[in-house]
């Protein structure tokens, strides 16, 4: 028998402990491993997470100075140099340098663009950790009359008879397309940066009529090029070729139908979901060798936003900390006063008129010239101020109101000497009002121009007979909302009595207010963009320019309403004045749609 000894024991006892510890530093060791490796994954986590966090911060810094770029060359402002935004509490800076590239490009069918280059980049810093972004992009500044029609929010266009448009079709937002006879869409570009919606907006039940759009060609003025249409088909024609839809061949249509269940979508009766089915449909024609496109394109397809002047560049007066100009309470008027020290500035078409006409709340008027020197006397025989001049049923609203208007005889006025050598007039009354309390201004004896012309007004504006048809040039008229007054019109319209229109003639491109519309309020759409206040049935309304909405009326609010004393709808023979494809040709001072593309980006 082996006896163990004390010293035995405790030494044995020793070796456990020391074993003991020695795996307790082992086992030390490895949580200290693992929570070092643990904290070194979390420290490279955190790096990963933060700089990828100063990264997208970094690009939405490049984001806003893209907008800011398109905003300031829409509103002829002064490029800015720096800016900041504030994203998730965040705060990045950006800046804006021209790189001194700048040309003008002219597509197939004319249209010309001015583009300009500029490096932006920015700076964004996240819990230590510097993100910097760089990119190259263009400002693309198309003139706005070179699109036939233009619209910054929903496009509706929703015409009786059959109507057709030619030229550029754009919408900032959504599109609503149909008709109750048949819409024809003559074009090689259709946009909607939205949605293409194939039924009413105010019912988005109604899916009425027939739509069809022309295939991409270059060139769609050149009458050698072919002429093949395709229809936007709506519900129920949707519905009688077997496939059910919400609104027919739109934005909704998103699964497309497969007849035969293959998947391929290429089988007779199959059609393609929106997405790709815009851009195969509207696509070249079978055989077309002068190139290729897409006719109709929406935020599904690329469609881009193009940025529009605001409704303060017709203002008389924008506030403006810094501005040049005080209210005078005794005088109603604003005055100037030295640069700097003002609460106001004159609205950019008001500061660059080489002929301004101002209506006081009283009914005087004064005139001056680009460098302010006052010419009222000078043009006393073309200015007339008319109180209770008209009935306008829509800003009457069922009252007996007559509005005042200040009347410019455009024809007198050239015989004048003041005829303004930048072709652009502006006329406002102070204290215009809303709805009974509206003015306007109205152009008469427009049928042959003295020169281009522009007449800009924050007022609406009425155009007496035919405008522009002798020695036809280019012009335009900016305004709060655009009425035109046939040949036949003479103010004796009165509550309860629709006179009657004659035939008349306008050549001049138009940006004109509206209202929008709603579910059971139709706005009246583009077909009836221009307002009307006689019985137009069966007389023609002939306009040659472009169709513009790039605001809401602030001033001619009266709901549109067919029929009755308003008006009732002419034969609208109506396109776009291809003239307008030359700079040369187009009116003064016609404002830019400005688009910005990316070039390159680090």
């Amino acid at each position: 028998m082996k006896i163990r000894t004390r010293n035995q024991r405790r030494g044995r006892r020793g070796v456990a402990l020391l074993y003991s510890v020695m795996a307790a530093f082992s086992a030390a060791g490895m949580v200290t491993v693992l929570l070092a490796l643990s904290h070194s994954s979390d420290r490279v986590s955190g790096v990963q997470r933060y700089g990828t966090q100063a990264r997208f911060l970094s690009e939405g810094a490049i984001e806003a100075a893209k907008k800011e770029i398109q905003t300031a060359v829409a509103n002829w402002r002064v490029m800015p140099t720096t800016g900041s935004i504030t994203l998730d509490g965040r705060t990045s800076t950006y800046t804006i340098a021209p790189t001194g590239f700048t040309s003008t490009i002219t597509d197939e069918a004319g249209i010309q663009t001015l583009v300009t280059a500029y490096e932006v980049q920015a700076v964004s810093n996240v819990q230590g950790h510097q993100a910097v972004a760089r990119r190259i992009l263009n400002a693309e500044a198309t003139p706005l009359f070179q699109f036939a029609v233009f619209y910054t929010d929903d496009l509706e266009v929703m015409p009786g008879p059959d109507m057709t448009l030619s030229g550029r079709v754009h919408s900032n937002r959504d599109m609503y397309l149909g008709s109750n006879s048949t819409l024809t869409m003559n074009t090689n570009y259709v946009r909607a940066v939205g949605n293409v919606y194939r039924n009413r907006k105010d019912d988005p039940s109604q899916s009425p009529g027939n739509v069809r759009i022309r295939q991409w060609v270059a060139n769609p003025w050149d009458a050698s090029e072919p002429l093949s249409y395709v229809s936007m088909n709506s519900r129920s024609q949707m519905n009688n070729l077997g496939v059910a839809t919400t609104s027919g061949y739109d934005s909704r249509f998103t699964t497309g139908f497969d007849a035969g269940g293959d998947g391929s979508f290429t089988d007779p009766g199959d059609w393609l979901p929106w997405g790709p089915g815009a851009i195969e449909y509207w696509q070249q024609p079978d055989g077309y060798t002068n190139g290729a496109g897409h006719t109709v394109r929406t935020s599904d397809q690329g469609a881009t936003e193009a940025v529009t002047p605001n409704i303060g560049s017709i203002s008389m007066f924008e506030t403006d900390a810094a501005g040049d100009h005080v209210w005078n309470a005794a005088t109603n008027t604003y005055v100037a006063c030295a640069p700097g020290t003002g609460t106001h500035k004159k609205g950019y078409y008001h500061s660059q008129a080489g002929l301004s006409i101002v209506t006081k709340a009283d009914g005087t008027w004064r005139a001056y010239d680009a460098n302010g020197v006052d010419v009222s006397t000078a043009v006393a025989s073309a200015v007339t101020v008319v109180d209770n001049a008209m009935y306008d049923a829509r800003q009457a609203n069922n009252t007996t109101t007559r509005i005042r208007v200040t009347q410019i005889d455009v024809a007198a006025l050239g015989a004048t000497g003041v005829f303004p050598a930048n072709g652009l007039i502006y006329a406002a009354h102070y204290g215009e009002g809303t709805g009974t309390a509206a003015k306007g201004i109205r152009l008469t004896n427009g049928a042959e121009l003295p020169g281009r012309l522009t007449v800009v007004s924050e007022d609406p504006i009425y155009v007496k007979g035919d405008y522009n048809t002798v020695n036809k040039k280019g012009a335009a008229v900016i305004a709060d909302a655009v009425n035109l007054l046939s040949n036949a019109w003479n103010d004796t319209k009165t509550r309860g009595r629709l006179p009657t229109a004659s035939n008349t003639t306008y050549n001049l491109a138009m940006i004109s207010g509206n209202q929008g519309s709603s579910v059971g309020n139709y706005n009246g759409g583009l077909e009836n963009l221009p307002r009307f206040h006689e019985n137009w049935s069966g007389r023609a309304c002939t306009i040659r320019g472009a169709f513009v909405n790039t605001w809401q009326s602030r001033y001619a609010t009266g709901a549109w309403v067919y029929g009755g004393d308003r008006y009732t709808a002419p034969n609208r023979n109506w396109s776009y004045e291809t003239a307008y494809n030359s700079v040369a040709n187009l009116p003064p001072y016609t404002p830019m749609a400005v688009s910005a593309r990316d070039v390159v980006s680090w």
